[in-house]
């Protein structure tokens, strides 16, 4: 028997004709029971608070008495696994993070579950190693459910068309195209790679052709295409309904910027690839997340690793699967950052992901974190978006793409507002371009490390 990872390789590699015929079949029937399950559940009034209680639980004997990990582990502990009685005897259990998975990988895999009904997902990683994770089959089904529930909201369906600007591969492409359709998402799968000033007219051509409703993006990639758009004076000849933006950190400032220009509304979901945690925005604004307590247990730890109980006190989160048989993580340090606007409701601030903890090398290779050159001036007035490249410790080119308003004094002050910040470690050249670099999944990163940095940092 194939398993996800397997079958998903086979429909990428599947003429489009087949991919159509596959696809013509009603969403909620080719993703099985277990979505369908899923969607019913999702429909119930449940007490989320005893439902929670009792799917940790599960979790952890689940992982107790089926992995080599969490048997030598908890063992050790004053507190049995049998013990745990509420939600908040769970954090006198250890923290785990990537270098645990990456390290006791297979003591961590459930000894009784067939690889047929898993499927491996990795990440890029902040230090570009992958990392990889082991998921039973039904943890995707169930993420699925969770996203169309959510997306239901705004009035989506899988029926309607949707214009999704991430990463893939767009090679063989024709002339003159930079986007493939997705029969089985039923998208057009526009390119974050091929937005320039030269072909910008040709996404433009091509939204207005199918007037798509919704938009499922990275932030950057429309930030790159309305840049773009309003230097060739381009716009759309009708206005989507939503756009969904996914996977990388924005700004207040992003956000307006992308709902004005489309006159839409935004909105968005924290997730990550460990599927622990799942929270849907909770305001029109963009500045609150809902933490779906049905989805996962969710705790806020602060640097010595207590839980947070109060609100504005920041703190990484963590994550503990549910359903995740395969290989179920159990409070696990996702590397994201935020904190409670209301701790009764769960809602939380704006997730700060791992791009806003990236650094520079000094001259001594010391950190310089990103954060140290938040500019409060209108120095960056005449561009349009901007990326950190660096090569060596101490010299950092920043890469521009200007507005035709941009001249010669506009880098010298730029320069010399960066060197007021950090010029005694630091120094810094401009480059002009027509585009910045994404990574090789399509995502943005506003400093662009080389591997050898990243390696000795």
């Amino acid at each position: 028997m194939l398993n996800l990872n397997q079958l998903k390789k086979l429909y990428t590699n599947s003429p489009l004709w087949l991919q159509k015929i596959y696809a013509f079949i009603p969403h909620d029937i080719r993703n099985g029971a277990e979505y369908r399950r899923w969607q019913n559940f999702l429909q119930e009034n449940i007490s989320t608070k005893e439902y929670q209680l009792l799917k940790i639980k599960e979790t952890i004997l689940y992982a107790y008495e089926n992995t080599d990990y969490y048997k030598k582990t908890y063992s050790a502990l004053d507190i049995s696994p049998f013990d745990i009685k509420t939600i908040q005897d769970v954090s006198k259990l250890p923290v785990i993070d990537k270098s645990i998975v990456k390290k006791y990988f297979f003591q961590l895999c459930a000894k009784n579950f067939s690889s047929s009904n898993t499927f491996y997902v990795t990440t890029g990683g902040t230090s570009g190693t992958p990392m990889k994770f082991l998921q039973s089959n039904n943890v995707w089904k169930k993420e699925l459910a969770f996203n169309i529930n959510y997306f239901s909201q705004y009035g989506y369906s899988p029926s309607d068309l949707k214009a999704s600007f991430r990463g893939g591969t767009f090679d063989r492409l024709p002339q003159n195209q930079y986007w493939k359709y997705n029969p089985i998402n039923h998208e057009i799968h526009f390119s974050p790679f091929h937005i320039n000033e030269h072909t910008v007219q040709h996404y433009v051509k091509k939204l207005n052709r199918v007037r798509p409703k919704f938009f499922h993006s990275y932030p950057s990639s429309l930030l790159s295409l309305i840049a773009h758009m309003e230097n060739r004076h381009l716009s759309l000849n009708y206005k989507p309904k939503t756009i969904f933006l996914i996977s990388e950190n924005f700004t207040n400032e992003d956000s307006v910027r992308i709902s004005t220009f489309f006159q839409c509304t935004i909105s968005s979901f924290y997730g990550h690839s460990e599927r622990l945690i799942f929270a849907p925005n909770h305001s029109d604004t963009l500045d609150a997340y809902k933490v779906d307590s049905r989805y996962g247990l969710c705790e806020l730890i602060d640097s010595n690793n207590n839980i947070i109980t109060t609100n504005q006190l920041e703190g990484e989160l963590v994550g503990s699967s549910f359903d995740n048989f395969a290989m179920p993580l159990i409070r696990y340090r996702t590397e994201d950052f935020a904190h409670y606007i209301d701790t009764d409701q769960k809602i939380l601030s704006p997730i700060k992901g791992r791009w806003s903890q990236d650094f520079f090398l000094g001259k001594h290779k010391e950190k310089i974190y990103l954060t140290a050159l938040n500019m409060h001036s209108d120095v960056f007035k005449n561009v349009q978006r901007y990326q950190f490249c660096q090569l060596k410790p101490g010299t950092v080119t920043l890469c521009i793409v200007p507005t035709k308003l941009f001249q010669k004094i506009d880098s010298k002050n730029i320069v010399e507002a960066l060197k007021s910040k950090v010029g005694h470690t630091l120094s810094f050249q401009i480059k002009l371009v027509d585009q910045l670099q994404l990574t090789k999944r399509g995502k943005f990163k506003k400093i662009m490390l080389s591997k050898e940095l990243l390696e000795t940092s």
